[in-house]
């Protein structure tokens, strides 16, 4: 009766996949928020490294690994899994996390998700990746598929780990079994953070595609423009409004319909960040790739 009661308690002390996949989900979006924040007050890592080397980099990913390795310091968890009650502890004793795992997790929570957001960024607004961006764009291709296998297995109790970096760090998620012990000052200040997730959420949700086309892209639509200056502004049939000669690589843009050569809308875009034609805002996410069949 008393082993009986003890697997109980193992099983109850599992987290289900839909509370993992919440916890993660919310620890993606951390990068992406904060990076929408950052470069509208302007604030990045911009300093002289080593003779003519300069550093020019984003500082979202620094404040991110800073958050996740407060949290897996005081309450051996992700910012996420702290938010919905998880607690990473070793697979095999169930102890909690050391400096090291700590330093490790922190850091692959951080450059993961940063590495393939900045290489299919890439990917998308240009033609000639290099051959090794090409692999590592692979690699995560196969964590991914790596990872929805763990998960299966995880979900018919057959793995105590859901993903393949919780397996190679000899991790697994638990329900804590007594609360954090902590001061009243990190206990209100992580709070405070907790707070933050949901303007973490709704930032991420007003830049996200699908709302972006709900609302045009901006908040107030832009004026039309006269018919008079649609005409000196038309391009001939079949030829690019930017370079004047016949469309390479067509791309359209979903804002105002017009259609250019990719090259020419990206490097436009990069400079003036507007329909060349229209001169409505656009963004990278607004161009659209035509297929001939």
């Amino acid at each position: 009766m008393a082993e009986a009661a003890n697997v109980r308690q193992n099983l109850q002390n599992v987290p289900s996949i839909f509370e993992i996949s919440a916890a993660e989900t919310l620890d993606n979006l951390i990068y992406p928020a904060l990076s929408k924040v950052f470069d509208y007050f302007g604030l990045r890592l911009d300093f002289k490294l080593w003779g003519n080397i300069r550093v020019r980099e984003e500082l979202s990913p620094l404040v991110t690994w800073i958050l996740q390795y407060l949290y897996l310091r005081k309450r051996a968890s992700s910012f996420g899994e702290s938010f919905y009650g998880l607690q990473r502890t070793a697979s095999a004793t169930g102890e909690l996390l050391n400096r090291r795992q700590q330093f490790s997790s922190a850091t692959l929570l951080t450059l993961l998700p940063y590495v393939e957001r900045k290489l299919r960024t890439r990917s998308a607004q240009h033609d000639d990746t290099y051959a090794w961006e090409s692999q590592l764009i692979k690699l995560f291709h196969v964590y991914n598929a790596s990872k929805a296998v763990h998960t299966f297995l995880y979900l018919i109790k057959y793995a105590v780990s859901h993903s393949p970096i919780f397996r190679a760090l000899h991790l697994t998620l638990r329900y804590p079994s007594e609360p954090p012990k902590e001061d009243k000052w990190t206990f209100i200040f992580l709070k405070m953070l907790e707070v933050l997730a949901f303007f973490l959420q709704f930032i991420q949700w007003w830049y996200s595609n699908d709302q972006r086309r709900k609302v045009g892209g901006t908040l107030q639509n832009p004026e039309p423009m006269q018919e008079q200056e649609l005409k000196e502004s038309e391009p001939q049939k079949g030829e690019c409004p930017v370079c004047l000669m016949k469309l390479q690589t067509a791309t359209a843009c979903a804002v105002s319909g017009y259609v250019y050569c990719w090259k020419c809308i990206v490097t436009h875009l990069k400079e003036h960040g507007n329909c060349p034609v229209t001169k409505y805002p656009i963004t990278i996410d607004d161009l659209v790739r035509i297929y001939e069949t």
